[in-house]
């Protein structure tokens, strides 16, 4: 019988004496207590039992790792024989250096996601930008391609949607960031990709005067702000027009302030639960070579969430 359970959220003390036969995935995160992936990859997996037994065995967990550990933990989880790993806040950029070998599009990106077991080490996948492309063509209704993209953040998750703006053909982009060093790396990382595309690229601060928003715009929050009730908008009020649309990657509370702000501006919302879902769905599809349903994971997804 299993003795190491999903709902659990364990410890790189755990990891040291992991001994699971079966193929083990997790989340690695800090914090990490409140990620609902394990709900999701586990449902999917158990519905991909009952036409490819081969993965009876497989279950997905969560380790809580500090930042500073990672580098230095990555190398266990291989010896332990985790076949896939999920990389959430703020693990996506630590952990390049680590990895043999990146896939060209998430190291254009600067950020990885999803790693994926080989003998010699992880290699590793950006799916974010394929979930949050996909969110907002659900949610929303709206592509990016031809869109004036206006992206908070330059994290992680703000690389990986500024890479995807500018692979499907935004119109313009604009990245909105409070620390000037990020926002200036993003923007250098990216540069030859909206240069070869002829697509106009800004970095702003939130409260930079000269920033300007067109209505319509396609505005994307890619930061942590709005996870607590007491947390500021993280752009002001007052450089929102009206009519735009918001895609908030904060899925949980579901309506975050931003989107009440944008919504009272006769604007379009979703929350970012779908990317989490379709990030998730590429991410087991790249671990198990199969085709995964993306509805098993989203009623998973809410049924965790509630």
């Amino acid at each position: 019988m299993d003795s190491f359970h999903s709902e659990e959220t364990y410890t790189l003390d755990d990891l040291s004496h992991w001994q699971r036969t079966g193929t083990s995935l997790a989340v690695l995160g800090y914090p990490v207590r409140h990620s609902i992936s394990p709900a999701m990859h586990n449902a999917a997996l158990e519905e991909l039992v009952r036409d490819q037994p081969q993965y009876v065995d497989w279950k997905y967990f969560r380790f809580e790792v500090k930042p500073e550990q990672l580098l230095d933990t990555l190398p266990l989880f291989h010896k332990k024989g985790f076949f896939g790993l999920n990389l959430t806040v703020p693990h996506k950029e630590i952990a390049l250096p680590a990895l043999p070998r990146v896939d060209p599009a998430a190291k254009e990106i600067g950020a990885v996601n999803t790693l994926k077991r080989t003998e010699t080490g992880y290699t590793g996948f950006n799916t974010d930008g394929f979930g949050l492309e996909t969110g907002i063509r659900l949610e929303l209704g709206r592509e990016l391609a031809d869109s004036d993209v206006i992206i908070l953040g330059a994290g992680g998750a703000g690389r990986a949607a500024a890479a995807q703006a500018l692979r499907s053909a935004c119109r313009s982009l604009t990245i909105v960031n409070r620390n000037p060093e990020r926002l200036a790396n993003l923007i250098e990382a990216i540069n030859p990709i909206a240069q070869e595309r002829k697509i106009p690229l800004l970095g702003k601060a939130p409260n930079d005067p000269s920033l300007e928003i067109p209505q319509g715009s396609l505005l994307v929050n890619a930061t942590s702000l709005g996870l607590k009730p007491d947390d500021p908008l993280p752009i002001p009020a007052n450089a929102l027009p009206e009519s735009l649309a918001l895609y908030d990657m904060i899925y949980n509370p579901p309506c975050t302030k931003l989107m009440q702000k944008i919504q009272s501006l006769d604007g379009q919302t979703a929350n970012g639960l779908s990317m989490l879902v379709y990030q998730g769905v590429r991410a087991l599809e790249i671990w198990t070579d199969q085709t995964i349903n993306p509805a098993t994971m989203d009623r998973a997804a809410r049924s965790a969430i509630a």
